[in-house]
């Protein structure tokens, strides 16, 4: 059977993207460590420096009213006035509240997924468990850190699990979803999803 030349390049082409995928398939959310852990703290610290920055002109905004309610513009061009400065103030507010929330979540993320990913290579498993783990750590120092009172750090830590066990078991759902290995779904159920170019063949 021959091939055409367009034919042989469809080929390589989609042999080597399910070589990618089938390579990266026991990958949390389908990407490596070292790729996965800096594109989420970017993306943490871009969503938070935005709605910081939001928040940031909003509270200016009311700042500014409140200091300058004594002396209102009472003409049009005294109004003008006040609105540019009023401008000015709240953005500059806003990139300064921005930096700071966007930093702090950014280092929340990077402490969170940085810890899920050292379980993963120090366990040499993928699973719910270390997702858990690396959520109720973090939540332990956060509360830490911030001086809480033992109900309030008890209440955040048991969150924090909570809220890794269903993200662990989500990024689990996800990896057997890609036909990798999971061990409790795999070695316990004993199911067994198929591989990419088992699906496309």
């Amino acid at each position: 059977m021959s091939f055409t030349e367009e034919e042989i390049d469809n080929l390589s082409v989609r042999d080597a993207v399910a070589e990618l995928i089938d390579s990266s398939r026991n990958e949390r959310l389908g990407l490596p460590a070292g790729i996965r852990v800096p594109l989420l703290v970017s993306s943490a610290a871009l969503v938070g420096g935005l709605s910081g920055m939001v928040f940031g002109y909003r509270e200016a905004g009311l700042r500014f009213l409140a200091s300058n309610s004594h002396r209102l513009p009472t003409n049009r061009n005294g109004w003008f006035m006040y609105h540019k400065r009023k401008g000015y103030y709240c953005f500059a507010q806003s990139f300064v509240l921005g930096a700071k929330t966007a930093g702090k979540i950014g280092l929340f993320t990077a402490v969170m997924f940085g810890t899920e990913a050292l379980l993963d290579e120090v366990r040499q498993l993928k699973d719910f468990g270390n997702t858990m783990a690396a959520t109720t750590l973090t939540g332990f120092f956060y509360a830490w850190a911030l001086g809480m009172k033992p109900v309030q750090a008890k209440n955040y830590i048991r969150k924090g699990g909570k809220y890794g066990l269903l993200l662990g078991v989500a990024q689990d759902a996800l990896i057997f979803s890609r036909g990798g290995y999971v061990w409790y779904i795999n070695g316990v159920l004993g199911l067994e999803p198929k591989k990419l170019h088992e699906r496309i063949d």
